[in-house]
């Protein structure tokens, strides 16, 4: 059970669309990398932007259903071809997905929550809200490994079988390894490569996402294209059976 390409294809250029949307209204709200560390500030947001960052959320949780379907149309692309790799693919990002979705669900239903009590009980609101937010951030890092692994196995079943352009496996492959250094240097000594590598991992995701998402398309319309060109010939129908 697998949707057809042109499906698949569609998806994987809307989510693509959609993760820069999603980026432009997560950065046009104000917010940073630090503005979830400290309790007085993350309110004091959410109190003052809550409405843009909930529009960036569902823009992100629209994005996963597409995320969901183009995944599982690449590993059908890739699974004739590359199993083992077609299957991680497909694996590793519904892993993905699942983890990150907690990310724009969570926020969805808790700006609202928190800024109502901020409003009644400050002190509740400041005390919830640090493990709200570490809860937050795991869901995000399994998102992101996940969903990397996923596209890296995605670009190396490319790259070894060509079933899509091989500098689009390559794109994968690099995608995939910047979102995984997002995740594993964070927190680390080698952090700055985590806070280096976050704007170019989520650039590439818009861009691998888009072309293979065009390959897919155009793997289930070419064949449709060369039956109706002259001089090929169409299998005659089996009358006898």
């Amino acid at each position: 059970m697998t949707p057809r390409g042109r499906i698949a294809g569609l998806s994987g250029i809307l989510a693509g669309v959609g993760l820069a949307v999603e980026g432009a209204l997560w950065a046009t709200s104000g917010w940073t990398a630090d503005t979830f560390g400290d309790s007085a500030t993350a309110l004091a947001f959410l109190r003052d932007h809550g409405s843009h960052l909930r529009a960036a959320v569902l823009a992100g949780a629209i994005n996963l259903v597409l995320v969901t379907v183009f995944t599982v149309g690449l590993a059908a692309r890739l699974a004739t071809t590359a199993p083992t790799r077609a299957a991680a693919t497909l694996y590793l990002g519904i892993i993905g997905i699942a983890g990150h979705s907690l990310v724009p669900l969570g926020l969805w239903l808790g700006v609202p929550t928190f800024v109502e009590l901020a409003v009644g009980d400050p002190s509740a609101a400041a005390a919830a809200w640090s493990g709200y937010a570490s809860f937050q951030t795991a869901a995000g890092a399994v998102g992101a490994l996940f969903l990397g692994l996923s596209t890296l196995a995605a670009g190396w079943a490319i790259i070894s079988l060509r079933a899509l352009p091989v500098l689009l496996g390559w794109l994968g492959v690099l995608t995939g390894a910047a979102s995984a250094v997002t995740v594993l240097t964070a927190e680390t000594p080698l952090a700055f490569l985590a806070a280096g590598a976050y704007l170019p991992s989520l650039t590439l995701a818009i861009v691998f996402r888009v072309w293979a998402g065009i390959g897919l398309w155009k793997g289930e319309v070419q064949p449709a294209v060369e039956q109706g060109r002259p001089g090929h010939q169409r299998p005659a129908p089996n009358l006898g059976s």
